[in-house]
């Protein structure tokens, strides 16, 4: 039986005193197990590393809805006038908002510091105060006038005046083709009417001249523009020295009126945030959140517009600064998969998910307004995880006199998808491969060896030198 095992034996060895060794043999053997090392450790690294596969195919992921995830900042745009709009590719319809989840920030345009939040809903109950009959003003009844036509028998010409001349003068900048202005007319008038009957007295009890006036800024363009009236009706009180507060509380003249009046008293105490005569920004906006709408190419607005307000186009400036804007399906999913595999694998894709990452976009005249166009591509990660990268090309738009300037961000949906697989290689693989280097390696080296001695015996032949 053990003859017969030895017969089998498919590694005879050849007695040691058999052998000669050499010292080229020796060179050869280090070669060989130097090789050998190099090439098994680059074999367990490409083990232990996750392979990335990639394919194109057409577009096989038919949700419904998706996510628009932004965060930008309006520069000198105030909150109160900006908003989020999403129209379809035509853009004459716009698409139904499923969810939305929006914070607007007030920013600072002198430091960029917030503000704080701004609630949608400052409206504010004020019990009526008893009000007194004052006096009326002869002397120069042209600066008690209102505003409401060059051709009038007045000369309106001296709208700093106007303000010098009383110690506080409200002041409604109007248009007539404006339909806020015409619904607010008839409550700005009765403020009027009672304002001229009231006495106004400050925090040291003493009486003050206080006039409400009008201004039709379809006629006093110039000095509309001048002072920066960016929508209307806008309400500012003016103080003698040409700072002014804007009045941005319930339209009712009592309301009016109990501010005008709250104003006067405490005018003294700064309590009322003034600014400049001729500013014409007071604050920008940060808007930011996320809107679900159903996936299909549109238009994604910051729409400079206002339900109780008609805005001035040469006024409105919708320079912007985009910290982020990008599309999603199921935001855990994708933060879980980020921080488990992807990041460590496709770093380049996660980039080209936000490609307007702190870009800035500013305008420098009238009537001018940035637009941006995304290509969004689907990316499918491992069968399970859905992303968008874009691509984006912006420009800066020439818009119409008449029309309010927007900042868009036009998407469309490219017809293929990306997708990519990740894993490791099997073990089994792993370990063919080393047997093939051990074995490749030593036949390598066998040849080179035979080739050497082969070379050897006929140099030695050729010179005498073999016995």
């Amino acid at each position: 039986m053990q003859n017969l095992l030895l017969k089998l034996d498919a590694f005879r060895k050849i007695p040691v005193e058999l052998t000669n060794p050499t010292m080229h043999g020796a060179y050869l053997t280090m070669l060989a197990y130097t090789v050998m090392a190099i090439l098994f450790l680059l074999e367990l690294r490409s083990f232990i590393t996750v392979q990335v596969t990639k394919s194109v195919e057409l577009d096989s992921h038919f949700s419904d809805n998706i996510w628009i995830d932004f965060d930008v900042v309006m520069h000198a745009l105030p909150c109160q006038y900006t908003n989020v709009v999403i129209r379809d590719v035509v853009g004459h319809q716009e698409l139904e908002v499923l969810d939305k989840r929006i914070t607007k920030e007030r920013v600072d345009v002198t430091s960029g510091s917030l503000k704080g939040i701004v609630l949608e809903d400052k409206d504010r109950d004020t019990p009526e105060s008893e009000l007194k009959f004052v006096h009326e003003h002869e002397e120069h009844p042209e600066l008690e006038a209102d505003w409401d036509s060059t051709s009038d028998h007045f000369q309106h010409n001296d709208f700093e005046k106007v303000i010098e001349y009383h110690d506080f003068t409200m002041i409604n900048f109007y248009a007539e083709w404006c339909i806020h202005c015409r619904n607010f007319a008839p409550t700005w008038q009765e403020a009027e009417r009672k304002a001229d009957t009231m006495q106004f007295f400050d925090k040291q009890k003493s009486e003050v001249v206080v006039k409400l006036l009008r201004v039709n800024c379809v006629d006093f363009g110039e000095l509309c523009n001048r002072v920066g009236i960016r929508a209307y009706p806008t309400v500012r009180i003016y103080k003698q020295d040409k700072t002014f507060s804007i009045y941005q509380d319930a339209r009712s003249a009592d309301s009016i009126l109990n501010y005008v009046k709250d104003f006067v008293h405490n005018s003294e105490t700064n309590k009322h945030a003034t600014v400049s005569h001729h500013s014409a920004i007071e604050e920008g906006c940060r808007i930011h959140g996320e809107v679900q709408v159903r996936r299909v190419p549109g238009y994604f607005l910051l729409e400079a517009d206002s339900h109780m307000d008609s805005l001035e186009p040469s006024m409105t400036n919708v320079s912007h600064r985009v910290n982020h804007l990008w599309f999603l399906d199921d935001r855990q999913a994708l933060k879980d998969y980020i921080s488990n595999t992807a990041k460590h694998v496709t770093s380049d894709i996660i980039e080209n998910i936000h490609p307007m990452k702190q870009r800035e976009f500013s305008v420098s005249k009238p009537h001018t307004a940035p637009q941006h166009y995304l290509n969004v591509i689907p990316t499918v990660f491992d069968h399970k995880v859905i992303v968008y990268q874009s691509t984006v090309q912006s420009h800066i738009q020439d818009v119409a006199v008449q029309d309010v300037p927007q900042a868009r961000f036009s998407y469309v949906f490219s017809p293929l998808t990306i997708k990519i697989t990740t894993g490791r290689r099997p073990f089994y693989d792993f370990v063919t491969s080393v047997f093939a280097i051990i074995g490749g390696t030593y036949t390598f080296i066998s040849l080179v060896d035979r080739f050497w001695d082969s070379v050897s015996e006929r140099y030695k032949s050729k010179i005498g030198k073999l016995g």
